[in-house]
């Protein structure tokens, strides 16, 4: 799920939010209180990760004035929040998210992510989610207008096909941002997005078991089971016994029945919507991060199907394997669930 902290203008806001977890900072370009000139976008986002991406909102401006925004505050998308079509549009050399009303006509706007927002941005009012449709929509989408940290919950839940979603004044006190909303806002939505995760995933393994094939659970969701906090899994991590991931043809087969879609073959990566499900065997982790799979110790779900779960110790030496991949590029996710993870292995080891 991605999340993002809109109308920020302030380093303790932005390091706030990218420290919670936040995926997307929003900063406004155009009149309005929340206005932020591009040499300040620049300065206060000097040290934020690249995989945190910073989105540049704009209403009806002249095209070179926001060609010349991105280049100097260095965004990585831009948020369009007028009348703009796909003509202004395609002048941009950069991803797109384009803000509209639910009840507006959006079919023009091909290969841009869309922003369901309440008729007056900004205003924190919400608009009646039921008025808006979803379903077959193939453009990725955030829901905004009114979220806040107590509702966002009830907006993934009411929307978990939504790419992500959005806030601005639901973390303000007074029109400032108030850094406990913004933490709790970021908690709140990723253990929500995580919950419908986890629920696909007892779908999946379900499927899986009639098939007597047992999933193994890792991944940024797993260690959500294992020690309780928020990660805001990008994705469902599965590893399966060798046999069984060698037999793709089965597996995608098996997916296909679940409404997914094979995207991505070296990855063996399936899509349905905005969720993506990952495999790779299971034996692997023995060279990758010296952890024996046969150790992984099992787990019941409520129906009595199974699947295996590491343990803490486990998911620490997973993700200091990954900590050391170059291929993950030092993904800040994978510090911050390290840190965790040693953590809680210190805090089992004083229990002993």
């Amino acid at each position: 799920m991605k999340i993002k902290i809109c109308g920020l203008s302030t380093k303790e806001a932005v390091d706030t939010a990218v420290e919670s977890g936040a995926t997307h900072l929003g900063f406004i370009l155009s009149p309005s209180k929340r206005q932020v000139a591009p040499e300040k976008i620049l300065q206060i986002t000097n040290d934020v990760p690249k995989t945190v991406k910073k989105v540049g909102v704009f209403v009806d401006e002249p095209i070179n004035f926001v060609k010349k925004a991105i280049q100097v505050a260095q965004l990585d998308l831009v948020q369009l929040h007028g009348n703009e079509d796909m003509n202004y549009i395609n002048q941009l050399d950069i991803s797109v998210i384009k803000a509209i009303r639910p009840d507006q006509e959006f079919k023009e706007y091909e290969d841009v992510i869309l922003l369901f927002d309440s008729p007056q941005a900004g205003s924190g009012q919400a608009f009646d989610w039921e008025s808006l449709v979803t379903s077959g929509l193939k453009n990725k989408f955030f829901i905004a207008g009114g979220l806040n940290p107590e509702n966002v919950a009830a907006a993934i839940q009411h929307f978990p096909n939504a790419y992500g979603v959005d806030v601005s004044s639901g973390v303000e006190t007074d029109g400032i941002k108030n850094l406990t909303k913004i933490k709790n806002f970021v908690q709140n939505a990723s253990l929500a997005s995580s919950k419908q995760l986890f629920i696909e995933f007892l779908r999946i393994t379900k499927k899986l078991i009639e098939n007597k094939i047992i999933p193994y659970l890792m991944g940024s969701l797993a260690v959500e089971q294992i020690i309780n906090f928020p990660t805001n899994p990008d994705d469902i991590d599965i590893q399966l016994k060798k046999p069984d991931f060698e037999n793709f043809e089965q597996l995608t087969s098996l997916m296909e029945e679940l409404g997914y879609q094979l995207i991505d073959l070296h990855e063996h990566k399936f899509e349905k919507a905005s969720i993506h499900v990952g495999f790779a065997s299971v034996e692997t982790l023995k060279n990758y991060a010296g952890v024996d799979y046969l150790t992984i110790q099992q787990e019941r779900m409520e129906n009595g199907e199974k699947y295996h779960l590491p343990n803490v110790e486990q998911s620490l030496k997973i993700y200091q394997a990954a900590k050391r991949d170059e291929w993950r590029g030092g993904k800040q996710k994978d510090s911050f669930i390290l840190d965790k993870l040693i953590k809680e292995q210190k805090r089992n080891d004083n229990e002993r």
